[in-house]
């Protein structure tokens, strides 16, 4: 990410800290992201250098004030006053990251030809938090083509056990011979 949008979620974080809303705003952040995602057209007219400061603030002030924390509010208005808009996105990913370390988080996806019952999905929540000493949160991915196994992703590693990786490494050592 870039320093701008780490520079607005470390003064995010602050303010969440300092006044005890860490939780609201993670929660906010995400249901807000999602909300920008699935429209797009206001996230062009927060950045439309037709419209002015005024008018993408006041508009900010109209869809979002009472409904959700006026840090929040304040912290788009801020965004839109320094025209950096572009990085929102990315200034709620950063916060989510320094979020998951206050609160010793890690993430973690796993990748299954099929769904992982209720049962598989503790069991590795389980042995990864063993492993690693954090509270692991665990996304299960459905890909066909995996075939079988499983693909796990957390931190920076990333661990192949599925069926496709296995044929792809005896394909490889037989022609190999």
């Amino acid at each position: 990410m870039s320093n701008i949008s780490k520079a607005y979620a470390d003064a995010l974080f602050e303010i969440s800290l300092e006044e005890n809303i860490l939780e609201e705003i993670m929660q906010q952040t995400q249901l807000l992201g999602e909300v920008l995602a699935a429209n797009p057209d206001f996230s062009k007219l927060l950045g439309a250098p037709t419209v002015t400061k005024e008018e993408k603030q006041n508009l900010t002030d109209t869809v979002f004030s009472g409904k959700i924390n006026k840090h929040l509010v304040n912290f788009l208005k801020v965004m839109i006053d320094r025209k950096d808009t572009a990085e929102i996105k990315n200034s709620f990913a950063d916060f989510e990251k320094l979020y998951n370390s206050h609160n010793n988080i890690e993430k973690a996806v796993a990748t299954t030809a099929v769904p992982m019952s209720e049962d598989q999905k503790k069991l590795l929540c389980d042995k990864l938090c063993s492993l690693t000493g954090k509270n692991v949160v665990l996304t299960n991915k459905v890909d066909p083509d995996c075939l079988g196994g499983v693909i796990l992703q957390f931190s920076d590693t990333q661990y192949n056990d599925s069926i496709a990786a296995k044929l792809e490494t005896l394909k490889n050592r037989l022609k190999a011979n």
